[in-house]
């Protein structure tokens, strides 16, 4: 059985005998440097890679929608790249994640791709893209309005935060002060 419960009949768990199929280290504890291997090692697992199941989305496209990566469309940063909004061309709004640069082979990147484009849930942003143009690699999710969950979180932090020091300032809890004061 996989690490999730979903994934317990995918043909990510078996070894192939046919082409498609690499080995790839056990990512757990993995700092990313990332190797391929042709010989199976202890710890490491032959994988054949499945279909892509989102559009390869074109260079051109990706930097006209983001106004070539420009400031105006960066909406955030985080540890492996930058997030620029954009519309794209199917209509679609869109959060374009254009990440770092990474010694990982071409071969494990859309390996990991395929296994997010498949991954549909209500509570996950949808994969709507990806983009690899040289070193460049890009990834299209679907725009949460609501900002990222980092954003959530702290806000609703900062929110309790203001509301902590407004009850110590105020005993009361709101801004009406009693008739008496």
């Amino acid at each position: 059985m996989g690490c999730f419960g979903c994934c317990e009949d995918d043909d990510f768990n078996r070894p192939t005998d046919g082409g498609g199929a690499y080995t790839v280290k056990n990512s757990a504890g993995n700092n990313g440097g990332y190797q391929m291997t042709e010989a199976t090692s202890k710890g490491a697992q032959t994988v054949k890679v499945q279909p892509i199941d989102v559009p390869a989305i074109s260079v051109d496209e990706i930097k006209e929608v983001t106004d070539n990566f420009g400031t105006n469309s960066l909406i955030g940063e985080g540890s492996y790249g930058r997030v620029y909004y954009g519309v794209l061309t199917n209509g679609r709004h869109a959060a374009i994640k254009k990440l770092d640069s990474s010694k990982q082979p071409d071969e494990e990147f859309l390996a990991q791709v395929s296994m997010v484009s498949r991954l549909k849930h209500e509570n996950f942003v949808e994969l709507l893209g990806y983009c690899v143009d040289g070193n460049q690699r890009v990834l299209a999710y679907e725009f949460a309005s609501n900002g990222s969950l980092h954003d959530i979180l702290h806000g609703l932090e900062q929110t309790m935060e203001q509301e902590l020091l407004t009850k110590k300032m105020n005993p009361w809890g709101h801004k009406q002060q009693p008739s008496y004061f």
